[in-house]
């Protein structure tokens, strides 16, 4: 029993390390291992598994209701009939093992294949093989283990007894074992055999250079010396338990001992030796089968070792039965932490696939409640559109008041309130349903290029000429405080969503500046435009500042670092305006070069060109496929535009005394609002989007509602 143990206990522990981990952390693609590693991530071996779980767990529960019933008749059929199935779906599984095996094997020896020539010609040793079988094992088609015998290597002091029959004995008997335990052809535990490959007797280096052509077939190899006293037996394997080499030696068994025994028994000296042979062919069969077994328990958990069942038969050749269990017992400790390992992973897979499936369905009913969401919205935006293309816009008030250029005007966040700046130094704050005057505020110097609302209703800012910007409030008209704005003209002041920051822009010093609009604080100033910065407007988050200038570019900023994101050119001429969407999406921009432009705020792709058809194309410097649309019905210039809070509308003021109102999402011209007698220099939307102010040359502000 001493003598087979080592062998067991080392195999034992190595493939016990390796069955409940993953096998190696680097492994050669082309190895078995790999490839054993690819059928566990195929889709084809996790789907296999899980149905497989799926059929057993519900095997079990019908066991466990045929338990429940006594007295039952043909329970004993059912329970067969159970039994069966375990075994055809374990079978089943084991052979999709193999072919997956197989299918991935087969590009490995693709690569040998073409390797042999350079690998047979470096070393001389290689021609003592056939090059011929060589390639047939390489080109077998199924998937097995290859198992190997070379000639014993004896003594020439060994009885003639071992020198003349020993070798032939060996391949012949191991053979017929194999073929009826382990059939090449069978679909268990195919084995692959050859008794003559190896020509003469091999030691462990040539196992290691015969792995340099065979790695991508399994194989085990086994070996033995015998001298006048003992017998050494050896076995060679790679691509059972990993990629690598591993050759083992068993302690050497003294035959010389056991032929005096058996002498002393009264046996003869023929038939002593002819049983020392028997005992020495039985090993081999003895650690063939092990080694078999342990190959297909390493790639099929569902794989039952046939040495289970052959006590009686190897008894029959001599071999005690005690020199079989150790090989037994680190069969039985394997198969349990194989099963162990590949249930749980079974499991594991289950239970992913359950949350994946969960998971879909969550998809799939978010999906579907995107798609009636986005079925509704569209719905919603094809009633707007129904509605903005047959709304009818009239005059409802006419504003005079200021003496001079209505160059400004914003409506309070609650849609009551209108104020209104004017080149005549003075704002006026007006009641929008009426059209009543509420009071005109002064101090400005010079004239008042700006006016802004906070959104909680209570700041009006103004922006002047003056070189400074002005805080008020609004239901009283107060002069809050004032602050020194730019260096010469402060063009556009605007007051970010959250009431936090005021963004001022200046004239000749070319600059934007954000302010803390609580304590007056500078918090920084943005430099990069080349000319007057005319215009800014917050994104509705509050977190993008967008700016427009007479050097012909917008300008996108981070408004918490102040970093300049990008900047959108393509412009002929300075910008004068500029409204950004509800939605934070889409950017518009006025230009003197009688352009409307819609850009995405986040990309600055250019989306739509607002424009005259005779200014279309390459006449505007722009390549004809930048514009997505190209309207024909702008033929003046813009000075003002504004953004309805429903995202559709887009109000436009024109220097031909029009206000120009636009669909958003097509760029279709609605109409054309008629009244003024002169330049319409800013438009303002109430949050409803049913009333629209507009500011003149003129010296007139006249307020439209949408029936």
């Amino acid at each position: 029993m001493e003598l087979l143990k080592p062998i067991a206990s080392e195999l034992r522990e190595r493939l016990g390390s390796s069955a409940v981990k993953e096998r190696f952390a680097e492994i050669d693609p082309s190895s078995p291992s790999a490839l054993n590693q690819q059928v566990k991530q195929d889709p084809r071996w996790i789907k296999a598994q899980i149905r497989y779980l799926q059929r057993q767990q519900a095997r079990e529960q019908e066991l466990i209701a045929i338990a429940c019933v006594e007295g039952e008749g043909g329970q004993d059929e059912k329970i067969n009939r159970i039994k069966a199935e375990e075994l055809r779906d374990r079978r089943a599984l084991g052979r999709l093992c193999r072919e997956l095996m197989r299918e991935f094997q087969a590009e490995a020896v693709r690569v040998k294949l073409n390797e042999i020539q350079t690998l047979w010609d470096k070393d001389n040793w290689f021609s003592n093989l056939s090059r011929q079988e060589t390639e047939q094992i390489l080109q077998q088609q199924q998937h097995r283990l290859l198992v190997l015998v070379s000639p014993a290597k004896i003594s020439a002091d060994c009885p003639d007894s071992f020198r003349h029959n020993l070798n032939l004995e060996l391949p012949a008997k191991l053979r017929i074992f194999l073929n009826q335990h382990y059939p090449q052809h069978g679909d268990l535990c195919p084995v692959q055999f050859y008794g003559d490959y190896f020509k003469q007797a091999i030691s462990d280096i040539d196992v290691e250079r015969l792995q340099t052509i065979l790695s991508p077939v399994p194989t085990a190899i086994l070996y033995s010396d015998i001298s006048d006293y003992e017998v050494n037996f050896h076995v060679g394997f790679w691509g059972i338990i990993g990629q690598n080499v591993s050759v083992i030696a068993m302690q050497p068994w003294n035959w010389e001992e056991v032929y005096h025994q058996l002498e002393s028994e009264g046996k003869d000296r023929k038939l002593s030796l002819r049983l020392i042979r028997q005992v020495i062919v039985t090993i081999h069969k003895l650690l063939a089968a092990f080694l078999a077994d342990l190959y297909y328990l390493s790639i099929d958990f569902t794989h039952e070792p046939q040495l289970f069942n052959l006590y009686e038969e190897l008894a029959k050749e001599w071999l005690s039965q005690e020199w079989m269990v150790p090989y037994i017992e680190a069969l039985r400790e394997i198969q349990q932490q194989q099963r162990i390992a590949c249930e749980g992973e079974m499991r594991r897979l289950a239970a992913r696939e359950a949350k994946a499936k969960a998971e879909r369905k969550r998809l799939e009913e978010s999906e579907r409640k995107r798609r009636e969401e986005a079925e509704a919205v569209s719905k919603k935006k094809k009633q707007l559109v129904y509605k903005l293309k047959n709304q009818k816009w009239r005059c409802e008030h006419t504003l005079p008041g200021h003496s001079s250029f209505v160059n400004s005007l914003a409506i309070s966040p609650a849609g009551d309130i209108l104020a209104s700046g004017s080149w005549d130094k003075t704002i006026k704050v007006w009641e929008l349903e009426t059209g009543e005057l509420i009071g005109t505020l002064t101090g400005h110097s010079d004239r008042v290029n700006s006016v802004a609302i906070s959104e909680d209703g209570k700041l009006l800012v103004s922006g002047s000429s003056d070189e400074t910007i002005k805080f008020w409030s609004l239901h009283s008209g107060d002069l809050l405080c004032t602050f020194p704005g730019h260096s010469m003209e402060v063009n556009s002041v605007a007051i970010d969503p959250k009431g936090h920051v005021l963004a001022s822009c200046g004239g000749s010093d070319n600059t934007i500046k954000l302010w803390n609009l609580r304590t007056g604080q500078l918090l920084r100033t943005l430099s990069g435009h080349s000319d007057n910065v005319n215009a800014v407007v917050f994104s509705p988050d509050g977190q993008i500042l967008a700016s427009g200038s007479s050097d012909a570019t917008s300008k996108i900023w981070d408004v918490e670092t102040g970093a300049l994101l990008r900047t959108l050119s393509g412009l002929n001429l300075g910008v004068n305006s500029v409204a950004i969407g509800p939605d934070g999406e889409i950017l518009a921009s006025v230009s003197n070069d009688y352009t409307i432009k819609l850009r995405n705020l986040h990309t600055g792709g250019l989306l739509r060109i607002l424009s005259s058809h005779a200014r279309k194309g390459k006449g505007m410097g722009l390549e004809t496929s930048e514009a997505l649309h190209i309207l024909q019905n702008y033929v003046s210039r813009g000075n003002s535009v504004a953004i309805g809070r429903d995202g559709l509308t887009l109000a436009s003021g024109c220097d031909d005394n029009t206000v120009k109102i636009w669909n958003l999402q097509t760029g279709e011209l609605l109409t054309s609002l008629l009244g003024h007698s002169g330049t319409v220099y800013s438009v303002a939307i109430s949050p409803l989007g049913n009333v629209l102010a507009s500011g003149s040359a003129d010296e007139t502000i006249k307020i439209w509602r949408c029936d």
